[in-house]
């Protein structure tokens, strides 16, 4: 088991006056405000994580954690001119519509025609984005572990995407966070929202710096009827950065969403990934990469809940581990009793580079109907395949280029499947970036 951090919990460092004075400062809206109170009495009583008791936090104890090490983020800003914020966040390229932040705190957000993009405590009273925002902040994720509580209790720099009816959104919806400062609390919030029949893909990038630094995302994405949403999660995290977050989605009728997730840095990166299929004929794709090396730690738990009829859902994560560092997987698929004609299929493999390395993986099925398709599972770990290497050495390549060619490979079968050109090049490009310090 892993252990995050020594010293004993001391939750009482955030208080509820604390939160209730942080939401006055950034004018809550009434659905946050709510949110907020509720959350932080929440936060007071409820402990960290089991380890022992909670199967989805079983590889990691996060009980020893010290919370009194951190700060809630206090937004501070970043100096510079938008070419310079644009050119810094890496988005000198953005075509779409873009939002960038420092340390919790918004320095650009710009929309485009059908899309609108802002700070939680920008959103504009009135419009139809926040009464998007009201009616559905918080009902995707809810507050009810501790890590989620002291999120919606000291939420700061939530970001808001609303795309519009029948909005086909060439250009993806860029998000980039960066944070500097060591000892802080980040609290990142995305919700997205999308109208019937519409088109958006959203990128967001995380990074951080390499000093002491706690992050508790929570993500909400809504799609529309017949609505296509694909959301990209970069975790290029600092050394010492620890992540415990929630990305969850609630599907309407004849809708899509398409998840990637590629993590390459952090200490220890947990991340629960959930699929609620509740529309008719809806579907989910999750993928996702992890590369580790040094003693990084990647956990992912994820569930593909089937409610609706005629629902898809397909999940395919892969990791490739170098030294010491470690990955695990503890996936469930539920068939319901309403989910008629499913069609489920959740794969997990893990590419063992170094003889320290490890990875452990659970696949799970739980199927209350017989009325399905096909629900299937598969899950493997271990090293590069001495046969395969055998062959193209046979065949003139030396033995570390060989393995080079069978890492890529392997790791390809995931990005071969993302359908854009564009992204799928900056994704390779972030992958052998990564590889250049993990695979010789």
């Amino acid at each position: 088991m892993t252990s995050v951090v020594e010293g004993a919990a001391r939750p009482q460092a955030f208080s509820p006056a604390a939160s209730a004075e942080l939401g006055k400062t950034l004018a809550d809206t009434p659905r946050m405000a709510a949110l907020r109170a509720a959350a932080a009495e929440r936060a007071g009583r409820v402990p960290l994580p089991d380890a022992r008791r909670e199967r989805p936090w079983k590889y990691v104890d996060f009980s020893l954690i010290d919370l009194e090490r951190y700060t809630p983020a206090i937004g501070a800003t970043w100096d510079g001119n938008e070419a310079q914020v644009l050119d810094h966040f890496g988005l000198a390229q953005a075509q779409g519509a873009c939002l960038a932040q420092h340390n919790s705190a918004t320095v650009l957000s710009r929309g485009i025609d059908g899309v609108t993009i802002n700070d939680f405590s920008q959103v504009e009273a009135g419009t139809a984005a926040a009464r998007h925002f009201e009616a559905n902040l918080g009902n995707a994720v809810p507050a009810e572990s501790k890590f989620m509580a002291l999120h919606y209790a000291f939420l700061r720099g939530g970001v808001h995407v609303d795309v519009a009816d029948n909005a086909e959104v060439t250009e993806p919806v860029r998000i980039s966070r960066e944070y500097a400062d060591a000892g802080q609390l980040a609290t990142p919030h995305t919700l997205i929202t999308t109208g019937a029949n519409s088109r958006v893909t959203v990128i967001e990038d995380y990074r951080s710096d390499d000093g002491d630094i706690l992050v508790l995302p929570a993500v909400e994405v809504f799609p529309g009827p017949g609505s296509q949403v694909r959301y990209i999660t970069l975790h290029r995290w600092g050394a010492s950065t620890i992540v415990a977050g929630e990305q969850r989605t609630i599907t309407d009728r004849d809708s899509e969403f398409n998840s990637v997730s590629v993590v390459t840095g952090g200490r220890v990166v947990k991340v629960h990934i959930i699929g609620s299929l509740e529309g008719r004929g809806s579907s989910s794709e999750v993928l996702g990469l992890c590369l580790g090396n040094g003693n990084e730690y990647a956990d992912f738990y994820t569930l593909q809940d089937h409610i609706g009829p005629d629902t898809r859902s397909d999940l395919l994560i892969k990791a490739a581990l170098d030294d010491s560092s470690r990955a695990v997987y503890y996936g469930l698929t539920r068939v319901g009793l309403g989910a008629r004609n499913a069609d489920a299929n959740q794969e997990n493999r893990a590419l063992l580079l170094s003889k320290k390395a490890r990875a452990d993986s659970d696949p799970v099925l739980e199927i209350l109907t017989n009325d399905v398709i096909r629900v299937a599972h598969g899950a493997t770990a271990g090293p590069v395949d001495e046969e395969q290497l055998y062959y193209l050495e046979s065949r003139g390549i030396p033995r570390t280029a060989a393995e080079d060619l069978l890492v890529r490979a392997f790791l390809g079968q995931v990005l071969d499947r993302v359908p854009d050109d564009g992204l799928r090049e900056q994704l390779e490009t972030i992958v052998e970036a990564k590889l250049a310090g993990s695979v010789s």
